[in-house]
């Protein structure tokens, strides 16, 4: 019932729909989505879930800020005859806190310096490799003015890897991983998520979507 949280998660919609998270263009009533494909090849079918925090709200209200977010609900996914959904076994490997205690001691040593920065928008940077084809159903909050009155369950093809998809976070990492490679960056053996750049003496943890640097 609040216009700011309601507006706040609008805008967020609209930025992952920019960023290419799922494509209007697919829309298509969930029924008929189910009906066309039956007996053929297995597809997934999900939910994006609306949230919305106010930051900052022990303050007074003009520091008060909205932050919609809007997630994939791992825990509803089927296939199209109705079956609970079976995703690939990917697991992110995330950094250790001993990793990340000699990342700040190497920062330490005079001369050096340690700095941290967080991914923008992380996960949706990876397009979703399932192997099936993932549909989700597109909540009322995030439909464009046109489909009142055309649809009841509209569903679109997700094609970025959604904070809440089960395989999302590994194909983040992977994604990462690639990129922070083809910038020279040699892993550290026995250390998930560590690098080391031998030209500029650089090293580099990553926790999910956070880098630290020494």
């Amino acid at each position: 019932r609040d216009p700011k949280a309601i507006q706040a998660v609008k805008t967020e919609g609209d930025a992952l729909v920019e960023a290419g998270c799922w494509d209007l263009s697919t829309v298509c009533e969930k029924s008929d989505l189910i009906a066309s494909n039956k007996g053929k090849d297995k597809i997934h079918l999900g939910e994006l879930m609306t949230i919305c925090s106010v930051k900052f709200w022990e303050k007074s209200p003009e520091f008060h800020k909205y932050k919609g977010r809007v997630c994939f609900r791992g825990d509803c996914v089927k296939d199209q005859e109705g079956a609970p959904a079976v995703h690939a076994e990917l697991a992110a490997s995330p950094t250790s806190i001993a990793a990340a205690n000699s990342n700040i001691a190497y920062g330490l040593i005079p001369g050096n310096k340690t700095t941290q920065a967080d991914a923008i928008r992380a996960y949706i940077q990876s397009t979703l490799r399932s192997k099936h084809k993932t549909w989700v159903r597109i909540p009322k909050q995030l439909w464009p003015k046109e489909w009142a009155g055309r649809y009841v369950a509209p569903m679109c093809v997700l094609n970025r890897a959604l904070y809440g998809h089960p395989e999302a976070g590994g194909h983040w990492e992977l994604h990462l991983t690639k990129i922070v490679k083809s910038l020279g960056g040699i892993p550290v053996s026995g250390h998930p998520s560590c690098f080391w750049f031998s030209d500029t003496k650089l090293f580099m943890i990553i926790y999910v979507d956070d880098l630290l640097r020494s």
